[in-house]
């Protein structure tokens, strides 16, 4: 726990804009425990950039999970993984993403069940969050 709070703050910290990253261990098990990241910053503002933040959220997303993933920690805990976090899910299932998504073809082959959720194909368009860059 100790290299992944290390390495996701030093990352974090490096995103130009950053004001303060930080985490605390909010549940802890026999196998390991929950750290929950909080980051914040200015970031700056290219020209013709509608709105800059949500591109510094996401890096900094990147950059936090990046460094869990490195370090064998899991994606989610007790929350789920979400929207946001399902462009994550291909790269932590490794090959059994691909037996996710045919489960879920074969179990909902109109995908209208949770559509978009997991990273997982949607009838109804792409993700609302582009792939992840993991830093």
């Amino acid at each position: 726990m100790a290299a992944i709070y290390q390495e996701a703050v030093a990352a974090c910290s490096a995103l130009e804009g950053t004001l303060r990253v930080s985490a605390h261990q909010s549940h802890a098990y026999p196998d390991g425990a929950c750290l929950y990241f909080t980051f914040g910053g200015i970031p700056p503002t290219p020209d013709g950039v509608a709105n800059p933040g949500d591109a510094y959220y996401r890096a900094g997303f990147d950059a936090i999970v990046g460094a869990t993933q490195r370090h064998g920690g899991a994606l989610s805990h007790h929350h789920g993984v979400g929207i946001n976090r399902a462009r994550y899910l291909p790269e932590a299932l490794g090959t059994g993403f691909d037996v996710l998504c045919a489960i879920k073809s074969a179990l909902d082959p109109r995908g209208v069940l949770n559509p978009g959720k997991l990273g997982l194909p949607s009838p109804f368009g792409p993700a609302p969050w582009p792939p992840a860059t993991l830093l």
